[in-house]
């Protein structure tokens, strides 16, 4: 090995010097394990009661579409309070539902109502949690050059997780049935508060807890929408959550009516998916600096819309593996590339409320995409919903391209106004 490629590699993992990083990355990642595997084993259990991508589509907005109503108030509430205690409370609810699912699965009480109640319940969880776990990762740094670093390796866990939780659910569901998925997420849980209690947190703002709600989040509004190169990023990461997310709703009617196969094959095309995304999560993580990522967000887009266009009208595993790989890759380059942007543009005092926003963007406005590939799956067919989801990504990619320079010239003095920079001389966008 070089010498230079072994100072990508150390440099690959360098927020892991934080032992309190170190311990939240270890503690999330076991439990995004968990999650994932329940996640297939849910899609997999709906179809098989129902039989309806519709029925799929509706478990999808009513886990998601209260991160579209929430999150913003949230993101108010986790500025005000100690990160730390709301993921305490957060994942130990998390932890609740994942045992009721287990229990009503191995006692054979489950209904498709269980199932639509319990994805309501955790979606008004996560709409706290998310936010919560975004704006705790500067808390857990030391050095605030790591800080791109550990937000690339947040991903970095969780995408291993992505690539093995569907392979380990794709072996269990056909195996020992979808219950000892929701009792894997269940460990995963209890792990994961664990490793929550262990932390020692710096704290970086000073409570607001007697200045007035609705004063902090119009506040926290104006900041967000008020600033173009924000907005920008999350009008992106919007047509990428209503138009690029969705394929995972339409995944199991496409394995069952496109390629003939199974939960096995299923589990295989999210874990490449995960494969894909953790490539370009880890090529993330080794950059240097968070300039010229927005590159990066315009051929993500891209590269998503082309990814979808390809699995449409394909039956071929080998091509349909080839466009998982493509899309996951594409999403992670959006989704950790828009959320490393943001978190770069942000002043500490305001990080909870602006990532409340992306939170909205990137997991409020994929169950209405849901919903909608859903439907559309029923009446025009699922490779004609996949191929309209991915010429919107493309047109939100090119939009986003035609306006690269605007968002170059005013994201230099915000990223000097967050601390982020010394100077304005200091941009590069290369």
């Amino acid at each position: 090995m070089s010498y230079e490629q072994s100072k990508d590699l150390s440099r690959l993992w360098r927020a892991l010097k934080n032992g309190n990083y170190r311990r939240f990355f270890v503690g999330q990642g076991v439990s995004a394990i968990g999650t994932w595997a329940q996640n297939i084993a849910m899609s997999w259990l709906v179809f098989q009661l129902t039989g309806s991508g519709w029925m799929l589509g509706v478990i999808a907005f009513l886990s998601q579409i209260p991160n579209f109503f929430l999150s913003p108030v949230a993101g108010v509430l986790v500025d005000r309070w100690p990160k730390q205690k709301v993921l305490v409370i957060t994942q130990s609810l998390s932890f609740i539902q994942a045992g009721v699912l287990t229990l009503l699965t191995f006692n054979q009480l489950l209904a498709t109502w269980h199932l639509l109640a319990l994805s309501l319940v955790l979606g008004c969880v996560n709409a706290f949690d998310v936010p919560a776990r975004h704006a705790i990762t500067a808390e857990l740094i030391d050095n605030k050059d790591d800080k791109t670093n550990a937000i690339a390796l947040n991903s970095i866990s969780y995408n291993i997780a992505r690539f093995v939780g569907p392979s380990v659910a794709g072996v269990l569901i056909p195996s020992v049935g979808e219950g000892v998925c929701f009792l894997l997420n269940t460990i995963g849980y209890f792990f994961a508060v664990l490793s929550l209690v262990s932390l020692r947190p710096r704290i970086l703002a000073a409570s607001r807890q007697r200045e007035n709600f609705f004063a902090c989040f119009k506040q926290g509004y104006r900041y967000t929408f008020g600033q173009f190169p924000l907005k920008l990023v999350l009008m992106l990461l919007g047509v990428v959550s209503l138009m690029g997310t969705p394929y995972i709703v339409l995944l199991p009617i496409y394995v069952t009516q496109n390629l003939h196969s199974g939960a096995e094959q299923l589990g295989l095309l999210m874990a490449v998916a995960g494969l894909g995304s953790l490539v370009g999560a880890m090529f993330l993580a080794a950059r240097a600096s968070f300039q010229g990522l927005e590159k990066l967000l315009a051929i993500a887009g891209a590269l998503i819309g082309a990814g979808m266009m390809l699995l449409a009208f394909t039956a071929a595993v080998h091509v349909s593996l080839v466009a998982m790989a493509v899309i996951g890759l594409g999403l992670i380059f959006a989704i950790v590339g828009g959320s490393t942007l943001l978190q770069c543009m942000v002043d500490d005092a305001m990080r909870a409320r602006v990532m409340s926003f992306y939170t909205m963007t990137v997991m409020g406005i994929g169950p209405v995409g849901s919903l909608l590939a859903g439907g559309l799956a029923q009446s025009i067919g699922t490779a004609y919903t996949l191929l309209a989801c991915g010429v919107a990504c493309l047109c939100g990619a090119a939009y986003f391209f035609a306006n690269i320079s605007a968002f170059r010239v005013q994201a230099c003095p915000i990223y000097v106004n967050s601390g982020n920079l010394d100077s304005v001389e200091q941009c590069n966008f290369r």
